[in-house]
């Protein structure tokens, strides 16, 4: 919705705020001050009533997405494990649910290397004679799952966390790495967050060398 909002003013040769700045309640209302019942606007303000449209289907849309979080929230704040995974840096309430959710019953992996490609943050592998070459990630499992663990490791990095160490150590010092190291961040997040849930330990870093025992090479 907000794509298509900002298409309407891209069309009249306008631009909006960058970034989330837009979508503050000051600048919805902005927006709403530029809109117009459909049936009030003539041929040249149908742009007008169509921004009417998709600020009330925003709307609409906004308030089920909060209706949805209240009630996730009631059930983490019943469930230890999604308590337990929040203690780890920059992990909150919507990617702890999404990996208890989805690991469920951690004892069901035999080892990180199961983690990774469950997720399918794993790489394929290309075999040709005798060389084995690694490709993209399999992109296997839940696709909400990877791309909260992507974000959040962008956070991470950002923060300075130990998830920045891993990241340059994977990028190299080179920019055409990044996604490649950005992938391995994520990658090790989940494992530490499935080591976590199999030791039943909160997030310590006098225990990150333990929880590396779980973890594959990047």
């Amino acid at each position: 919705m907000k794509n298509s909002i900002r298409a309407i003013f891209d069309r009249q040769g306008q631009s909006l705020r960058p970034g989330k700045g837009q979508w503050t309640n000051e600048g919805v209302r902005q927006l709403e001050t530029m809109s117009r019942r459909l049936d009030q606007c003539g041929p040249e303000e149908l742009w007008r009533g169509q921004l009417r449209m998709e600020l009330r289907l925003l709307l609409a849309i906004e308030k089920q997405i909060g209706t949805c979080e209240r009630k996730l929230t009631k059930l983490a704040e019943r469930d230890p494990r999604v308590k337990l995974l929040q203690t780890a840096p920059c992990v909150g309430p919507r990617l702890s649910e999404a990996v208890v959710a989805l690991l469920d019953d951690p004892k069901r992996f035999a080892n990180a290397r199961q983690v990774g490609a469950y997720a399918g943050l794993t790489p394929r592998q290309w075999q040709s004679g005798q060389s084995v070459r690694d490709g993209h990630i399999s992109r296997w499992g839940n696709p909400l799952l990877r791309a909260l663990l992507i974000e959040i490791s962008w956070i991470g990095v950002r923060r300075k966390t130990w998830m920045c160490q891993v990241y340059e150590q994977v990028r190299r010092g080179s920019p055409k790495r990044k996604k490649i190291a950005i992938v391995a961040v994520g990658r090790r997040l989940l494992i530490r967050l499935w080591a976590m849930m199999r030791g039943g330990q909160e997030w310590k870093d006098a225990v990150t060398a333990e929880l590396n025992a779980a973890m594959v090479p990047a």
